[in-house]
């Protein structure tokens, strides 16, 4: 299995897509050991530009794909400490000085991949289209993962991070 629990590192697999004049299959969780995950669930962001994250978990491992429209994944590998400590100011400091712990990707329904996020980085994500409908996996049932959330204001890492630059 590509995306297992000992996987410390994110890691994002592309999909294969088979199409015919139906319609499509995208086989997403073929690569991912399914005794990882717990809960399956959808998010849809109604417009362009909406940020959810970041969310930080020292137990939740979490895996995403992108059901419809595409989204700019953030994660950051944070020390635990100033995880607990959620000191904005720690935080933004720590992020500035260590700029190669904030990594980004992309996800869309035009290009099948599947992210897999594991304890101990902050995460969230930007839809860049509307109605865009994120399709998730935790290796944590929704009661579990409720008391392994520290909320991370976004911009603390750099707003650079969460615009799409022109190239």
């Amino acid at each position: 299995m590509e995306i297992n629990i000992k996987l410390q590192e994110p890691r994002l697999i592309k999909v294969q897509s088979f199409s015919d004049d139906r319609g499509l299959l995208i086989p997403f969780t073929d690569h991912i050991d399914h005794a990882l995950f717990h809960r399956c669930y959808l998010v849809e962001n109604y417009g362009r530009g909406v940020i959810r994250g970041l969310h930080y978990h020292k137990l939740e491992a979490k895996i995403f794909t992108i059901a419809s429209g595409a989204g700019k994944f953030i994660t950051f590998k944070l020390p635990e400490e100033l995880a607990d400590r959620n000191n904005p100011e720690e935080i933004r400091q720590f992020a500035q000085d260590h700029p190669e712990t904030v990594q980004t990707w992309v996800l869309s329904n035009r290009h099948h991949g599947v992210l897999y996020i594991p304890p101990f980085y902050a995460n969230g994500w930007v839809s860049l289209e509307n109605h865009t409908v994120l399709t998730s996996l935790s290796n944590l049932r929704y009661e579990e993962a409720l008391g392994d959330d520290i909320r991370i204001a976004p911009y603390l890492i750099g707003k650079h991070h969460w615009e799409v630059v022109g190239r």
